[in-house]
């Protein structure tokens, strides 16, 4: 049997690098970006401020609370209100109704509450509505003729068609005589609400609360 014999390659000489090749051979090897907290931009006192407050006061979801959480194989139906649709709808009986319990109550500007209240808060009360001025009732209301006032319909005077800029609400309760000059309604007036009889004033414009039911 014949031996193998294995052919060993002589050494080669290897000239050591030179300082720049070092250099070079750096410069081409991939860098591994850091962030460094060293050059971040600092928060503002509003962005510390909120941090702050979270940290103190952690914000806890319960997740069996959350509209998304429904039971397997349900659906969730989100409460949908048809665009403009208005208030609810209110019987022209239960805005006299309210305006009767409302008499009385002492004049205040801006007043909301039964301690105080302006002509709009009254009328607004009346009409089951949130608060309104002269100026925002058209937003829940409609204009109408003077032969179509009925009980709970509104005598709106807004503050650019007053000379004064105020602005006056009444609430129309029923005409006083045939000739339909002289009206009772009730109103919010200093020095407290008044259901009593005033002549018809052609600056006011007559107007109806949607959604109102005859009855």
């Amino acid at each position: 049997m014949q031996a193998c014999s294995v052919g060993i390659l002589p050494p080669t000489a290897v000239t050591r690098p030179t300082p720049a090749a070092l250099a070079f051979a750096r410069s081409n090897l991939p860098t591994r970006r850091v962030a460094s907290t060293a050059f971040a931009p600092p928060k503002s006192a509003f962005a510390n401020l909120l941090n702050g407050a979270a940290a103190r006061n952690p914000v806890k979801l319960n997740p069996t609370r959350l509209p998304w959480a429904a039971k397997a194989g349900s659906t969730f139906h989100a409460a949908m209100q048809a665009s403009g649709a208005g208030p609810a709808p209110l019987a022209r009986s239960s805005i006299l109704a309210s305006a009767q319990q409302l008499l009385n109550v002492p004049y205040v500007w801006g007043g909301t509450s039964a301690t105080g209240l302006d002509c709009s808060a009254f009328v607004s009360q009346a009409w089951g509505i949130s608060r309104h001025t002269t100026d925002s009732l058209s937003s829940v209301a409609q204009p109408i003729a003077k032969d179509e006032l009925q009980a709970g319909d509104a005598l709106n005077l807004t503050t650019g068609k007053d000379p004064g800029g105020d602005g006056h609400v009444r609430l129309f309760d029923r005409w006083a005589n045939p000739e339909h000059t002289s009206m009772y309604v009730y109103e919010e007036t200093p020095p407290r609400s008044v259901h009593h009889v005033i002549k018809w004033d052609p600056s006011y414009t007559p107007m109806r609360r949607n959604n109102v039911i005859d009855a």
